[in-house]
């Protein structure tokens, strides 16, 4: 069902109102443009503004834990996986999953476009700036995606901006120049894919970023940090009181400076005027507020010493890891369902251009970035082994990363009489 004009207007004008400055407002987050920095300097007082970029070191950590480890992908029909492969090294594809991942985090929500390319003779995706573009639901029960509206900046010849919006609906990409509050149609191009080429993804059911329940902390933080240095400055700045010394001059005070020496009448006193700080006090409350900063967020510190430390045994490890391995793998679930959707897109396409692909076949295996006790994970596996499948027990093993392949290889050394466990010459 292809979007009216009316209703294209509609979309854009609520996405600037209502969807636009969250967003920008997370991405500014992310970059350190923190709260700290707005606001006009109070005369006479220093005015240091310290960011302290909890945002960023969030979701950087979650990003490398979630996919610091590429996404294997595997499939009983040899055809279907040796083309998602093809697919997956012509798109880059961990970059591109690292990319939607950190788009994930940062704005609870990623996109990116499905085009057929010429010069590759193939299907390609790539991410796009999710702040541009604008997802239109369908009202059925299972939400599924009716069109999909990118903005993006366009200059003439002679460097005016234009807005123009993309369009994507199941068979058409259809190109409008944005004015104030109309749309004009210019081109219009079929795309091939039987399905809007757009696929979205969401952090969580709420859709909401890794950091953006803790950015009143963050901000607590960098305003008790700055005070902190203002505090100390005040102090370097400290004012020198003089008592009974009331004819003193400011050619006096010059000469104090510059001679170190002062001289007093009887009676006179002279002592430095200084604020008196509660440095523990301040020193504690700021490391409760970065402790909830990481409770809050489900984030583990790992500058912290005991976060991971190399006398934990693997389950000490998991149970520190418990939340914020909790939150990842709701990120997990939903990352899985935007992939399967690209890849049906994908595979669908392949097959219309004669080169059959099944994406139901596929399977996909994700593997938690971790510093892995090789060890515990082979004897784990051994253990295992006679409960198990062979395919289950080496699944089981970090540094396999296609059971299938492995097992294939464990075919072809038993046929050419290569015992397990043989001694590689």
């Amino acid at each position: 069902m292809k979007l009216t004009e009316k209703e294209i207007i509609r979309h854009i004008a609520r996405h600037r109102a209502e969807e636009l400055p969250r967003l920008s407002r997370l991405g500014a987050y992310y970059r350190g443009e923190h709260a700290i920095l707005r606001g006009a300097k109070e005369p006479g007082k220093p005015d240091n503004r310290l960011v302290n970029n909890f945002c960023r070191s969030i979701t950087d950590e979650t990003v490398g834990y979630f996919l610091g480890i590429p996404v294997a992908y595997s499939s009983e029909d040899e055809a279907t996986e040796a083309a998602i492969l093809r697919l997956g090294h012509a798109s880059d594809e961990p970059f591109v999953n690292a990319a939607l991942a950190r788009d994930l985090s940062v704005y609870g929500r990623a996109a990116e476009i499905l085009w057929y390319d010429a010069k590759t003779d193939m299907p390609r995706f790539a991410p796009v700036d999710v702040t541009g573009v604008i997802p239109v639901w369908g009202d059925s029960l299972d939400g599924g995606l009716k069109a999909a509206i990118r903005l993006r900046d366009e200059f003439d010849e002679k460097g005016n901006k234009h807005t123009v919006a993309e369009v994507y609906d199941e068979d058409d990409v259809t190109v409008y120049a944005v004015g104030e509050g109309t749309v004009t149609r210019l081109t219009s191009r079929l795309h091939g894919f039987g399905g809007v080429p757009v696929n979205f993804y969401r952090n969580n059911r709420d859709g909401s970023g890794d950091f953006e329940p803790v950015i009143s902390l963050v901000d607590a933080y960098n305003r008790l940090q700055s005070e902190s240095v203002n505090d100390f400055e005040l102090f370097a700045d400290s004012y020198l009181a003089i008592s009974g010394m009331g004819g003193t001059t400011a050619e006096d005070v010059r000469k104090l400076r510059e001679d170190r020496v002062l001289l007093l009448d009887e009676g006179g006193e002279a002592k430095w005027l200084t604020k008196t700080v509660n440095d523990a006090y301040i020193e504690n409350l700021k490391t409760r507020i970065a402790k909830d900063i990481y409770r809050f967020s489900c984030t583990v510190d790992m500058a912290e010493e005991t976060a991971l430390g190399t006398s934990l045994s693997g389950t000490a490890i998991r149970y520190r890891l418990l939340n914020f391995d909790n939150r990842v793998k709701v990120t997990e679930q939903f990352f899985r369902k935007g992939l399967r959707r690209r890849w049906a897109l994908l595979c669908r396409m392949l097959t219309l251009t004669g080169t059959p692909a099944d994406a139901d076949s596929l399977r996909m295996r994700f593997v938690r970035n971790l510093p892995s006790n090789l060890g515990d994970a082979t004897s784990l596996a051994v253990a295992a082994a006679p409960l198990v499948s062979r395919r289950t027990a080496l699944e089981m093993l970090p540094f396999v990363r296609d059971p299938d392949a492995e097992l294939a290889r464990i075919r072809e050394e038993a046929a050419a009489g290569i015992p397990a466990g043989a001694e590689v010459v």
